[in-house]
């Protein structure tokens, strides 16, 4: 770092400033976004929640989510269809109170 001009080492210290400043705010929104994923979460049956976080969040086949419920892959996939709808309409829901400010 000594071998560079002071030009340069300014150059570097802001582009490494910038990058640390854009990962800190991607953090900030990746973890906005997980609260709000689990507020609608939370809102969701207890069988609606356990098939999207396992297919889902998990990344578990619809095979192995069957398995692991005891239930057929006919009802996952139905579920899963169903839970996605509801958990849809949640956050579509959240998204118009939050723009309208209430």
């Amino acid at each position: 770092m000594s071998s560079f001009t002071e030009e340069h080492q300014v150059w570097l210290e802001e582009a490494l400033s910038d990058k640390s400043s854009q990962s800190y705010h991607e953090r900030g929104l990746q973890e906005e976004a997980r609260e709000i994923l689990d507020w609608a979460l939370d809102r969701l049956s207890a069988e609606d929640r356990m098939v999207l976080e396992l297919v889902y969040l998990e990344g578990h086949s619809v095979k192995e989510a069957a398995r692991l419920l005891g239930w057929s892959t006919a009802n996952v996939k139905v579920r899963s269809f169903r839970s996605r709808k509801k958990l849809y309409t949640l956050l579509s829901k959240r998204g118009k109170h939050r723009r309208r400010g209430t």
